[in-house]
């Protein structure tokens, strides 16, 4: 089995993600986006919080990049973590691929775009869509999602 926490050799990291299988590579995409999710909901409290007003306020952009910015550095140290909470998730991931082919009775390709679809797109969505409104609830401080399409 490849050890994808090897640090001597310079193989990027889809490579080593690829060698543990499909899944195990859309388990990581899923996982990492979950945590820029999460990442960006807790800038968002962090902000809302010590300011009082939504980051979408005009001229309020590179503050709260500022505090984003903080919680990604913080992220990259995370990397270890995420791809061992990815490759332990990667089983998951399979069955669920297996499972949609059995039900739509469609080929592993098909199936694996219904993942990525449904964990990579729709999931990323609602989780920073739930993740935002719970840190307004908290903070108290709407996110005012009707700022972002003026």
């Amino acid at each position: 089995m490849v050890n994808p926490f090897k640090k001597d050799d310079e193989e990027p990291l889809k490579q080593k993600l690829l060698k543990l299988g499909l899944a195990a590579f859309l388990s990581y995409g899923f996982v990492s986006n979950m945590t820029y999710a999460v990442l960006l909901s807790c800038s968002y409290f962090v902000f809302t919080k010590k300011t009082g007003i939504t980051p979408l306020t005009p001229g309020q952009r590179a503050n709260f990049l500022a505090v984003y910015t903080g919680f990604f550095v913080l992220n990259n140290f995370l990397r270890p973590v995420r791809l061992a909470v990815a490759a332990s998730f990667a089983p998951y991931m399979e069955r669920v691929i297996v499972k949609i082919q059995k039900k739509l009775n469609c080929g592993r390709p098909v199936a694996t775009g219904v993942v990525i679809f449904l964990f990579n797109i729709v999931g990323t969505f609602a989780a920073m869509y739930a993740g935002l409104n719970l840190a307004a609830l908290f903070s108290g401080v709407p996110v005012e999602f009707s700022r972002l399409v003026r």
